[in-house]
């Protein structure tokens, strides 16, 4: 008796501490030393429900990390494009921009989102957003989803706030959220061409 009880503590002590083991030797964040440098937001054209956001992705790491997505609370959806491609394609039925599939960002390296390059599509503001004003982004990392966000300023295209005089063209973006129209004219975007 006396010996099949001592055997049933030893493995009862062995199972909690592989299972002590295992809690401790978890893998590390799917987002790992990813981080999210000079992110910055482009106002909404006049007659547009898109906006478009740009950052650098840096991984301080050495293992990649796998990003799948964008997302921001501030819009209805979030979309990774490539503009570059779409400019080298002879076929641009795409609106200007392809999406862009998953990537990995290698250990010690970093990817930039630049106009004219690479993008994050913004679509359908929650509300009227002006030059200065904060918008929370976020790229998904891994297979777990991991979230790593980041506080984005809207500024224009260029980098800089622009001139304190500039009201009519906010009151106009401001209307357009509120009523949820797209004026159609040359600055209006067509989100199902850019989307799937």
């Amino acid at each position: 008796m006396r010996y099949s009880s001592i055997l049933s503590l030893l493995a009862a002590a062995g199972l909690a501490g592989a299972l002590a083991g295992c809690g401790q030797s978890g893998a590390a964040s799917d987002c790992g030393q990813l981080a999210i440098h000079d992110a910055w937001v482009t106002p909404a054209h006049a007659g547009s429900r898109e906006m478009l956001g740009y950052f650098t992705l840096r991984n301080d790491g050495s293992a990649p990390v796998t990003v799948n997505g964008a997302a921001s609370n501030a819009f209805d959806r979030a979309i990774f494009q490539n503009k570059a491609a779409a400019a080298q394609s002879a076929n641009n039925a795409n609106g200007g921009a392809q999406p862009l599939a998953p990537f990995t960002v290698q250990g010690g390296a970093e990817m930039a989102f630049r106009p004219g390059e690479r993008e994050v599509a913004l679509y359908s503001p929650s509300r009227a957003y002006s030059a200065g004003d904060h918008i929370k982004l976020s790229v998904i990392c891994g297979s777990q989803h991991a979230k790593l966000t980041t506080t984005a300023t809207v500024r224009d295209r260029h980098g800089n706030l622009p001139a304190a005089g500039d009201s009519e063209d906010a009151a106009d973006r401001q209307q357009v959220i509120k009523d949820g129209r797209d004026g159609g004219g040359a600055g209006a975007t067509d989100d199902s061409k850019t989307a799937n």
